[in-house]
């Protein structure tokens, strides 16, 4: 009887000093700089919305602590999502989620499966766009379409990310139009934009802030948007849809962290993230980014990632470079 009463009271105690050391942790949290995971190289638009983010919640007082943007590119997205599978339980590391990250996980060959993921929030939609350099011959997104019919695998298009939202661009654009357009890879939006100036490919999709530079600078020119409407910014540029290509594409972009990430540190995080949305440095990034505000919390996020990704899944099974693997 007093060993069942003393098991019972050192049970008590041992849960009374759990609860008191989390209470501390939630406190003092966060203690030291927050790891922004990006999966691609600098410079493109996943890396430049996490500096700009990380920047706002800096500047505004909303963390306090230093947020360290840290590129882990390679391998069309694994190398991150192996990383993150690493950080497991560590609330000091953050990622946005993009289309190319989704895919990664999706393609099934990153220690970091979605059931781990834990989602906090989502920020925005990204439209899309289709451009080329100013001295192409194509003016327009039929006009590539035209010349791709007669000469199969003679486009090159520029992705950032193998299976990223460059590539379902072109994916979906290819499968409309039942013609075959030769993607390469460059491992970021960046070094992609480089490519098409250098003239080493014909064309390229990218979201519209990391090309919209470019387009006033008039070195590259709009061929065709990806939304389902014009976008405000370009009223003159046709949506694929209007040039009888039936092929549509957002991108969301959001925050997730590691599996077994502290219930303190997603409460932190979710409120920090929403106190981001209201502020008029986060309206501005959107509206100078051409991106839509789309916040939502844990739950909503990922119920929509989940319904995003049955879509998604189907363009991951349908290009070459996943078959490829799968015919081994």
């Amino acid at each position: 009887m007093r060993k069942n009463v003393f098991v019972c009271a050192l049970a008590v105690v041992s849960c009374f000093i759990a609860v008191m050391v989390a209470g501390e942790a939630m406190a003092a949290y966060p203690e030291k700089p927050i790891e922004f995971v990006v999966h691609s190289a600098a410079g493109g638009g996943s890396d430049l919305f996490s500096r700009a983010v990380g920047a706002i919640l800096e500047k505004e007082g909303i963390v306090k602590q230093k947020i360290q943007v840290v590129n882990r590119a390679g391998g069309s997205g694994t190398t991150a999502m192996n990383y993150m599978a690493d950080k497991a339980g560590d609330p000091y590391t953050v990622m946005q989620f993009t289309t190319g990250p989704l895919s990664a996980v999706l393609r099934g060959g990153t220690k970091f499966k979605l059931e781990d993921a834990t989602f906090l929030t989502m920020m925005c939609m990204d439209p899309n766009l289709a451009f080329t350099r100013m001295d192409s011959p194509y003016k327009d997104m039929k006009s590539v379409i035209e010349y791709a019919k007669k000469n199969p695998d003679m486009v090159s298009v520029a992705v950032g990310t193998v299976g990223g939202s460059e590539h379902i661009c072109a994916h979906r654009v290819a499968k409309a139009t039942g013609t075959v357009l030769n993607t390469v890879g460059f491992g970021g939006g960046g070094p992609a934009a480089v490519a098409i100036l250098g003239g080493h490919v014909d064309l390229g999709f990218g979201n519209v802030n990391e090309q919209m530079g470019q387009i006033e600078a008039k070195k590259i020119r709009a061929l065709g948007v990806m939304s389902p409407n014009r976008i405000s910014a370009m009223p003159d540029v046709l949506t694929m849809k209007e040039q009888g290509i039936n092929a549509v594409y957002v991108q969301p972009r959001g925050f997730w962290a590691p599996k077994g990430f502290p219930d303190y540190a997603v409460k932190y995080w979710v409120d920090a993230l929403t106190k981001l949305s209201k502020t008029k440095a986060f309206a501005d990034l959107l509206k100078m980014s051409y991106a839509d505000p789309s916040f939502t919390g844990p739950a909503e996020t990922k119920a929509f990632i989940m319904d995003y990704l049955k879509v998604l899944s189907v363009d991951v099974s349908e290009l070459e470079a996943y078959q490829a693997k799968k015919k081994k």
